[in-house]
């Protein structure tokens, strides 16, 4: 073999054991070269998403009759939650349905099964961290249009946002978005009837529990607002019974097929049992809250503490509260276990 053959062979070994060696080097490392002197830079893991939201949600809030008159004994507005400002002023927002319009006519205190809210006694919900409610329900027309109008208003003004009712029922429809420590929370809401007579009449104000389409475009157009977490809510269900009904189950569980993160129901004034469906849980009633009616059963409601780290779900915490003379406060322990006893909950807190 001649020498000059040798030669090139040597050099395309050492050509390949450099390329070799260059490219192993590479593979390892993000693709550039440094230059003598240059610090490498220390590479650093992704970081995992550290922010985090806490809310708190309730059952259905009265402001009206009996409520109303009671507000007015005690001499200040902040009488239906001041026994519970450690929890709702702790939250990053609270959410509830509004029961009771809030017609501006501060005259009508409301009686029998149509209500109305007094402005100044309204407020107490702004000042209470309650910075969206549900609308859609079977009041939502007790003070008519006008009255309903009036509530949107009213609270627009006070800076509470609201879902379930709207000029039209694309607006009824629309996702309220807010933005909680980064962390962006959509709520949709809608109700079994439009004015208080089971469900008949139909208003285009009123978003309805039935119309399953528009419910899958309003968490679609949610997510098209980037929302990390859809909560949906609902006013539907039998008064007075523990276990929900066929339309409650069927809205309920069509909202987590199309993308609902957790489901909240009210208007049975009784606290209903819950379920997991499909890894989302669905409470059925969280029971009454702020409200007048004096039997037993309706005197307890459920208060859902619900926290979230970035766009997942990271625990609920379930405190059973009573309501003494139209103000709720929190169930002693005895009082907690039998309620959550009674919808088949052992443990008061759920995670994922």
């Amino acid at each position: 073999m001649s020498k000059p053959f040798l030669k090139l062979l040597r050099w395309v070994i050492a050509t390949l054991v450099v390329g070799a060696v260059f490219l192993f080097w590479a593979g390892e490392r993000p693709y550039r070269i440094f230059f003598p002197g240059e610090p490498e830079p220390v590479e650093v893991e992704p970081r995992s998403d550290d922010r985090s939201a806490t809310f708190v949600a309730v059952g259905d809030i009265m402001l009206s009759r009996g409520v109303a008159k009671a507000i007015l004994k005690s001499g200040t507005t902040n009488y239906p939650f001041e026994k519970l400002t450690e929890i709702l002023l702790r939250s990053d927002l609270n959410f509830g349905n509004l029961e009771s319009p809030v017609s501006g006519n501060d005259h009508v205190l409301g009686e029998g099964l149509v209500f109305n809210a007094r402005r100044d006694h309204a407020t107490a919900l702004a000042k209470y961290n309650f910075k969206i409610v549900n609308l859609a329900n079977n009041h939502a027309f007790d003070q008519g249009l006008k009255g309903l109008l009036a509530t949107r208003g009213f609270l627009d003004n006070l800076g509470v946002r609201h879902i379930g009712v709207g000029e039209d029922e694309g607006d009824a429809w629309r996702p309220a978005v807010l933005d909680v420590n980064g962390i962006k929370i959509a709520f949709i809401g809608a109700s079994y009837a439009s004015i208080n007579d089971g469900g008949v009449v139909r208003k285009p104000n009123v978003a309805r529990i039935e119309d399953q389409n528009r419910l899958a475009a309003a968490i679609q157009r949610a997510k098209i607002e980037d929302a990390d977490y859809i909560v949906v809510t609902m006013h539907a269900g039998i008064e007075y019974t523990r276990e929900p009904e066929k339309g409650q189950i069927a809205f309920a569980r069509a909202a987590v097929d199309v993308g609902a993160d957790i489901v909240i129901g009210a208007h049975p004034h009784w606290v209903q049992t819950t379920e997991i469906y499909r890894g989302k849980p669905i409470f059925y009633s969280l029971g009454n809250f702020v409200f007048d009616q004096r039997p037993e059963e309706r005197r307890k409601g459920l208060i859902l503490r619900i926290k979230l780290r970035g766009s997942e779900l990271d625990e609920i915490e379930m405190l059973p509260v009573i309501i003494d003379n139209s103000a709720p406060r929190l169930a002693t322990a005895d009082e907690s276990r039998e309620i959550l006893r009674k919808i088949g909950v052992t443990d008061p807190i759920l995670r994922p």
